[in-house]
């Protein structure tokens, strides 16, 4: 008989680890600078929104971000090489070749986005077919704490008898589900226009074999039981089937007061864990804007300098977020030297994260 939910663990958590073997990432095209952007909301569909939309963007301290549509257009797909699949297929293959390895070599490939190319088939049946991959694949609907939730499914599927490299992409082309009009009427629609970026990142990993980077302390839970999703993809669904674009709605009133208080959450699992946050080299959190170094130093009561961020430069990339900081990063990093990963996700308050040490 089942036990009542109360007793039942809010955090799944396992300290073994993977070896790193390579990361890789791929951004569509050249930075859009916040002036661009709004630029061509004024002269392709006469919405001036200029004034709230730098102050927007710099009270999220977001720069530029990279766009995958071209925005010439209110309804419109991804840019050709720029759809969901071809981003993340390009991140799968600078990962394998950071890590000395073709897809032949793969046992398995896990994706994770919340804007793929299609409903049916999956996104990841593209991914393979295009890094011509013949392997078993999987994937999840998932955006900012996607990421912990494949590192938990390898986790398991690392340890099978005689089991090879395993690849792990997250990837986002969230700026076609931006509606350029609506931006004046609606101020979720604005941010989502000044905060998100597109882009893929990945990384392979292997069994904890030898000396390399090493992956562990892996945790994933639910925080905000009961409270309405305060980031949603409107429409599209069996539950609200559309002719139209689906859309996002973001209530950012509601992140705003819960963001925070998640990666707190994430963060004292961690310490539950063994893994302190000040004794770590960097902190990489969820990079839902530009100042969370401020921000997450203050909560974590670290140096700002220790909190690693690339969103003013790339925006939030959801499902790619944690991933793409982390190649970036890991770039930098010397021998010995360690990381925490927090994310949090506003769909359903989810928290997650990993500790890594560079080898």
């Amino acid at each position: 008989m089942n036990e009542p939910n109360s007793v039942w663990p809010k955090v799944w958590s396992d300290p073994r680890g993977f070896e790193v073997l390579g990361t890789g990432a791929a951004l569509p095209g050249d930075p859009v600078t916040t002036a661009e952007l709004l630029e061509r909301l004024a002269s392709r569909f006469g919405v001036d929104v200029r004034r709230r939309g730098h102050a927007a963007a710099r009270r999220l301290g977001i720069r530029t971000r990279h766009v995958s549509r071209a925005l010439e257009a209110r309804f419109e797909g991804t840019l050709p090489g720029w759809g969901n699949a071809e981003l993340a297929a390009a991140a799968v293959r600078e990962a394998l070749r950071d890590a000395g390895r073709s897809a032949a070599h793969l046992s398995y490939l896990i994706a994770h986005t919340a804007s793929p190319r299609e409903l049916v088939p999956p996104n990841v049946v593209h991914i393979a077919s295009l890094l011509n991959y013949r392997g078993p694949v999987i994937e999840l609907r998932q955006a900012c704490t996607g990421f912990a939730n494949a590192l938990a499914l390898a986790r398991g599927l690392i340890d099978a008898p005689g089991a090879g490299a395993i690849a792990i992409v997250g990837s986002e082309t969230g700026s076609v589900y931006f509606d350029p009009p609506r931006a004046r009427e609606d101020l979720g629609q604005l941010v989502n226009l000044v905060q998100m970026g597109d882009g893929a990142a990945a990384v392979i990993l292997g069994p904890p074999r030898s000396a390399g980077g090493r992956l562990s302390h892996v945790f994933f839970g639910q925080g905000g039981h009961g409270l309405r999703p305060a980031f949603r993809l409107v429409g599209g669904g069996s539950a609200a089937p559309l002719l139209g674009l689906p859309e996002f709605e973001h209530d950012v009133a509601t992140i705003r007061e819960q963001g925070l208080p998640l990666l707190g959450q994430a963060a004292a699992t961690a310490g539950q864990m063994g893994v302190d946050a000040k004794a770590v080299s960097y902190v990489l959190p969820h990079q839902a804007n530009g100042r969370m170094d401020r921000l997450v130093g203050s909560l974590l009561n670290i140096p700002a300098a220790r909190v690693f961020v690339n969103a003013d430069r790339v925006g939030n990339t959801g499902s790619a977020a944690i991933w793409l900081a982390f190649a970036q990063l890991r770039r930098r990093l010397v021998r010995g030297q360690s990381v925490l990963a927090l994310g949090a996700e506003a769909p359903g308050y989810m928290v997650g994260g990993f500790h890594y040490v560079h080898g």
